[in-house]
């Protein structure tokens, strides 16, 4: 694991706003928290590119009721953001993969 791990308390005091869990293995998956008054929000939301194939949307948002906003598990994110072509063009490669399972789907469907 990383030496430079960080709870979400600490990046919210810090003005750290994204974070990721240094294991995940798509590298543009990560969390923007809610900072307020340099407290951590209850509102997570978590990015991914294959949010919306997934889930119909990105990002989900998620209510922290059980996290430990002590724990030093994550890592600053600093990759592309939602709005960048490389996330972008991620974000399509999960549009591209739904397509192409949908119409082998209804190629079984008719046979």
């Amino acid at each position: 694991m990383p030496d430079d791990l960080i709870s979400i308390r600490e990046a919210a005091a810090r003005g750290i706003d994204r974070l990721r869990l240094p294991h995940w293995a798509n590298a543009l998956d990560h969390l923007k928290i809610d900072i307020i008054e340099k407290e951590p929000g209850p509102w997570t939301h978590l990015y991914s590119p294959m949010n919306v194939y997934m889930k119909s949307r990105d990002p989900v948002n998620i209510l922290c009721i059980n996290i430990d906003y002590d724990e030093k598990s994550y890592v600053s994110y600093t990759g592309p953001l939602p709005d960048s072509k490389e996330y972008k063009t991620e974000a399509d490669r999960w549009a591209a993969a739904e397509s192409f399972i949908a119409h082998r789907r209804a190629e079984r469907e008719q046979s």
